[in-house]
C-alpha cells in the first residue's frame, strides 16, 4: 500500500503542465493555415501544342470545313503541322522600338 501512495505522489508531481499562452496557438493556427495554402497550389493548364505536333484546329488535315467546303487553316498554313511560335516584341509606348 505504501508503494502505491509513493507511486501516485511521483507520477501526479512530474505532469507537465503548459502554459495557458493564447500567442501560441495563434501562431500554430497561422503556420497550419500557411501550410494549407502552400499545399493547394494553383493547377497550371496542360502544355499547349509543340511545333511539329498534329495541329488542333485542323486535325492535321490541313483545311477547315467539311470535305466540300474548304478553307486553309491559318495556324498551321495548311500544313496540318504545328508551327514555330513566334514571339512578338512588347509593343513600343513611345514609338522608339525597332522591329
Amino acid at each position: 500500500m505504501r508503494f502505491l501512495v509513493i507511486l501516485l505522489v511521483v507520477l501526479a508531481g512530474c505532469v507537465a503542465t503548459l502554459p495557458n499562452d493564447a500567442t501560441i496557438s495563434a501562431d500554430l493556427a497561422a503556420e497550419t493555415s500557411r501550410a494549407i495554402v502552400r499545399m493547394r497550389a494553383a493547377p497550371q493548364p496542360p502544355p499547349g501544342p509543340k511545333p511539329g505536333d498534329t495541329c488542333p484546329n485542323c486535325k492535321g488535315k490541313g483545311y477547315v470545313g467539311d470535305s466540300v467546303v474548304k478553307t486553309k487553316c491559318l495556324p498551321c498554313d495548311g500544313t496540318g503541322k504545328v508551327q514555330k511560335v513566334v514571339k512578338h516584341p512588347p509593343a513600343c509606348t513611345d514609338g522608339s522600338c525597332k522591329l
